[in-house]
């Protein structure tokens, strides 16, 4: 696993004022062209489920990049997959959560029905940063009767504190590589 996050911090491409000015916006397209590296991320979500003895019934993840590793891992686990987008992507009627992130305001939504209550859900992001979306997705996941096992994130960005959004819920918080300045 150390490994793999020492290649992950040489490979993630780092933006600055993206989207917004002030953002360090981290890019995993740097290393999505890298199928080796792209299939180990998907075998760190696996490692860090079963080392936490998770057993998830379902992953929810966020559009667009959360789809990717999140959707690969649900495959290959043979897992249902559930879309949070936000509000105006989703056809059909939606369950939404409003949420602040570090750069605006935003609303997160999934189909109404997709969690079944009693269902166990795994909640994936390709990055954690103030941990709003991922709180809202975990409000909708409580409010429909869904139960959080935990939170898995690709990369995350510790200084901005998004563990603390997500304490509340009392289920492991995940991350296979982490940046604990803003300037790594």
């Amino acid at each position: 696993m150390e490994k793999l996050r020492s290649l992950l911090k040489e490979a993630i491409e780092t933006h600055n004022d993206f989207p917004s000015k002030g953002v360090r916006f981290k890019d995993i397209q740097s290393f999505l062209v890298d199928p080796e590296l792209n299939s180990q991320i998907v075998d760190a979500i696996r490692y860090q489920v079963e080392s936490n003895f998770l057993e998830p019934d379902a992953i929810v993840a966020f559009d667009a990049r959360g789809f990717l590793h999140g959707g690969m891992y649900a495959y290959s686990s043979d897992l249902s997959f559930i879309m949070a987008r936000k509000m105006g992507k989703l056809p059909g009627p939606v369950v939404s959560q409003k949420y602040g992130k570090e750069y605006g305001k935003d609303e997160i939504c999934i189909q109404k029905g997709r969690i079944v209550p009693g269902k166990k859900y795994l909640v994936h992001d390709d990055l954690l940063a103030t941990g709003g979306t991922s709180a809202a997705a975990a409000e909708i996941i409580l409010r429909e009767g869904g139960e959080i096992i935990a939170f898995q994130f690709t990369i995350e960005l510790s200084y901005l504190n998004g563990r603390k959004a997500l304490e509340k819920y009392g289920v492991p918080i995940l991350s296979t590589v982490t940046f604990e300045k803003p300037e790594e």
